[in-house]
């Protein structure tokens, strides 16, 4: 995988291991990023507005769905992973642009449940003159991965016009 690019793979898992996973993500009890954030940080009074608008369910390694990211990942990206942290994200029509580059080496966002909507898809920016510019946008497609270079700047494009609430597995691999 060469730096700053960005791959796309529709029908990441395969079918019926998707139909069954987005029939367990709707289930799930999704805890608020900010009720989380305050526990771990009580003398931090900010009001991140990242962690106001995102809601996540953390992925424990022997989970089987984690498991068959890892091969699905050496399948079409021709990546070994050897450490990853992975969450099921849910967030929300509305939110403002939240331009942002993640701690890890890579990432593999798979979109779950939602609208096939441009705007319940992703941005990457480009820094110009100290200003986010908007670079690409992926629409969201169910059972789409986007595999990404970390260090690209990207953000939820919920802000940008017609969306709706969206369930998104993000991987976060760091070896």
């Amino acid at each position: 995988m060469q730096k700053n690019n960005i791959h796309i793979q529709d029908n990441f898992f395969d079918d019926d291991f998707f139909v069954k996973l987005q029939k367990e993500i709707v289930l799930l009890n999704f805890n608020s990023r900010l009720a989380d954030f305050k526990k771990n940080n009580p003398d931090d009074d900010s009001n991140n507005i990242y962690q106001r608008n995102y809601h996540h369910v953390a992925i424990y390694e022997d989970a089987l769905v984690y498991q068959e990211v890892t091969k699905k990942i050496k399948k079409y990206f021709n990546f070994s992973v050897k450490g990853m942290t992975s969450n099921y994200f849910l967030s929300f029509p509305n939110t403002p642009a939240i331009p942002h580059k993640d701690r890890s080496i890579y990432n593999c966002l798979i979109y779950l449940v939602g609208d096939k909507l441009i705007n319940n898809g992703t941005g990457f920016y480009e820094m110009i003159e100290e200003e986010y510019i908007l670079n690409t946008h992926v629409g969201f497609k169910e059972n789409r991965a986007i595999f990404f270079d970390s260090k690209i700047t990207h953000s939820p494009l919920q802000f940008a016009g017609n969306s709706t609430p969206r369930y998104v597995m993000a991987n976060f691999i760091t070896a």
